[in-house]
């Protein structure tokens, strides 16, 4: 009894390991279809975004006629400019992979002693390498597959990606200080607890409401 029910289990495993298999390459051939729509959705999204700053929003609430309106306009522009370049860089950058010549031929100079070996790609795996299921090779420093860039985030990418999170997020907040007066209020939201961004409104100087409280004209 004890043996049949140990062969019962053991059956039970192997169908669901087969079971989760099938899903995961499932799941990658989907990413792999997919990704270049993630990367066109990235790029709607960004632009979309910039244009309506710079195009709508700063014309509305600035003067760019002046010194400052004019530095406020360059400054977003650098920051969305940076979003944009990273982004690029990110998705058209090679994260590196031990099977390409030039690698192997650093590392045997180096001496790097061959620890690993991927069966897959039929090739030596350095230490923090990676084999990607997405991108079916094995990728150098390998952090995660990004889907919103169509590529492994590894050695030769990692900076561009890490720039691109980090101008993102500088997007984000010049953002909602632009435009976020409505719908935060007066107070703005709190960042991490240091400092208050949105809130107060941007107005026209005919009291009209842009995005924002009414101010003059009895300013309620």
């Amino acid at each position: 009894r004890v043996r049949r029910a140990l062969a019962t289990t053991m059956g039970i495993a192997s169908r669901c390991r087969r079971c989760c298999a099938a899903v995961e390459t499932v799941g990658d051939a989907f990413l792999r279809s997919v990704g270049p729509c993630y990367v066109l959705l990235g790029f709607g999204l960004v632009f979309s975004v910039a244009y309506s700053l710079l195009c709508v929003v700063l014309p509305l609430t600035r003067d760019l006629r002046t010194w400052q309106g004019l530095g406020t306009f360059a400054a977003v522009a650098f920051v969305f400019f940076n979003i944009g370049f990273n982004y690029v860089m990110s998705v058209r950058t090679d994260p590196g992979s031990p099977t390409q010549r030039d690698v192997q031929v650093m590392c045997a100079e180096a001496g790097a002693a061959v620890r690993r070996w991927c069966d897959k790609c039929r090739c030596p795996k350095p230490d923090l390498t990676h084999h990607c299921s997405v991108c079916k090779r094995c990728v150098l420093r390998m952090d995660h597959h990004c889907p919103w860039i169509h590529n492994c985030v590894g050695h030769r990418n990692y900076r561009y990606f890490f720039n691109f999170l980090f101008w993102l997020w500088c997007g984000c907040m010049v953002t909602v200080w632009h435009t976020g007066g409505e719908a935060l209020g007066d107070g703005g939201i709190s960042v991490f607890g240091l400092t208050r961004v949105g809130g107060g409104g941007a107005f026209r100087g005919d009291g009209r409401i842009v995005f924002g409280r009414l101010s003059g004209q009895g300013g309620q």
